[in-house]
């Protein structure tokens, strides 16, 4: 009974807000497909050490052989 509520507003609406609506919803499933693929890859490097990475970025920063930019 809902379902044709819903149905009967949405063929009330102009072919532009119909067209609208459908990019909102293909948008609303774009995220949530994103989302379960972020978090299927969540802790797929349990032995990642990202303390280990941000150090040796600093690391190399310190011991840079580029030249000074001079402005």
């Amino acid at each position: 009974m809902a379902l044709e509520k819903i149905l009967e507003k949405i063929k009330k609406l102009s072919a532009t807000e119909q067209e609208r609506l459908i990019r909102e919803l293909e948008g609303d499933r774009n995220r949530d497909k994103a989302r379960e693929e972020f978090e299927k890859a969540a802790g797929s490097w349990p032995d990642f050490d990202a303390e280990g990475l941000v150090a040796e970025v600093y690391r190399r920063r310190g011991r840079s052989e580029r030249p000074a930019v001079e402005w």
